[in-house]
């Protein structure tokens, strides 16, 4: 089989001229006053599944099939490295604070819901949004022979399963 040599000239003419997605191009905003001004620059990376659809499964003979039931929330997890005074993980430790009491009580979501937006830095837009909270600060390992910053993960969840 011979290939077209003019097919691919301009298959590789459009890979060349498509602009991809560089994996850097984005900012979280949090809507809460108490975040740092300069969040952006520690946050060094940051994984979410944007869409979640749920299943239910029935077995009908020898088949099975499936049915979607519901949308799953987006879970948003980051790497972020921290200043000397400690800002970040006192700003997510305050939020935590917001959300549960030392009694055991949790607060009602007014006091704990705060919005993150990422945006894309290639035209300033508002790429996703969601109602967040805190779930989870990840390990944190300090070493007296490791090089470069002191990262630790942190981890949040959004409050409703579908849109804002």
């Amino acid at each position: 089989m011979t290939e077209d040599f003019n097919k691919l000239r301009m298959i590789a003419s459009t890979l060349v001229h498509t602009e991809f997605q560089e994996p850097w191009q984005f900012q979280l905003r949090f809507d809460d006053k108490s975040a740092p001004e300069d969040m952006d620059i520690y946050i060094k990376d940051i994984t979410y599944g944007p869409i979640e659809i749920q299943t239910e499964e029935v077995k009908a003979g020898i088949q099975t099939l499936t049915f979607p039931i519901g949308t799953g929330p987006v879970g948003v997890s980051m790497t972020v490295r921290d200043n000397q005074d400690r800002r970040i993980y006192k700003w997510f430790a305050a939020w935590c604070d917001a959300m549960v009491n030392a009694d055991g009580t949790v607060n009602l979501p007014n006091a704990y819901v705060r919005k993150v937006e990422r945006i894309n830095l290639v035209d300033d837009s508002v790429q996703d949004a969601w109602f967040m909270f805190p779930t989870q600060l990840g390990d944190i390992t300090e070493s007296v022979d490791a090089e470069g910053f002191l990262e630790f993960p942190m981890s949040f969840i959004q409050f409703r399963s579908w849109g804002e």
